[in-house]
């Protein structure tokens, strides 16, 4: 009679042989984890993440998003840009005006696991289908375009302009 099969093994093996993703268990936390590299990431703000959806939905080049119970989206990309985009003054400039930043080559992404959907912490807004994931130029070029269109930042005191209209959830 076999053991079960552990779940976070399972599922890490299905990120990496059926989507692509070069992912690990860790040993220590035992979260599956993604060093980018192979796999670009860029993190936003929940708001622009939704925005970002929308628009890379539009363009049918929608791939993983990741949530993360800290209200912050991971958009995972094809990194053929990551080096030129993060030497690009204009590009890194716009990226902090949105509060949002590429995931450094070495750097780690945790992907949901079976633990993190029990928990509710760490969910995929779009689960991993197959190894498509749009290039990191488009998602910037996303990123940037949407953030000029969205709700106004708190003012330095922390107050959002009483005739700025609020998102509601």
């Amino acid at each position: 009679m076999s053991a079960p099969a552990d779940p976070t093994l399972t599922r890490c093996l299905h990120y990496r042989h059926i989507c692509g993703l070069p992912c690990f268990v860790d040993g220590e936390t035992g979260r599956i984890t993604l060093r980018a590299g192979a796999v670009a990431a860029v993190t936003v703000s929940e708001w622009l993440g939704e925005m970002v959806y929308t628009d890379l939905s539009r363009q049918y080049l929608l791939g993983p998003v990741i949530a993360h119970g800290s209200g912050r989206w991971s958009i995972l990309a094809r990194p053929d840009d990551t080096g030129t985009l993060a030497a690009d003054s204009d590009v890194f400039t716009a990226l902090l005006r949105a509060a949002a930043t590429i995931v450094p080559d070495g750097g780690e992404v945790v992907l949901p696991s079976p633990g993190d959907e029990r928990t509710g912490y760490r969910r995929w807004v779009v689960a991993p289908r197959d190894t498509f994931r749009p290039h990191i130029s488009t998602v910037v070029h996303s990123i940037v375009t949407c953030s000029r269109t969205g709700p106004e930042p708190l003012r330095r005191d922390g107050i959002q302009n009483p005739d700025t209209p609020r998102r509601h959830s």
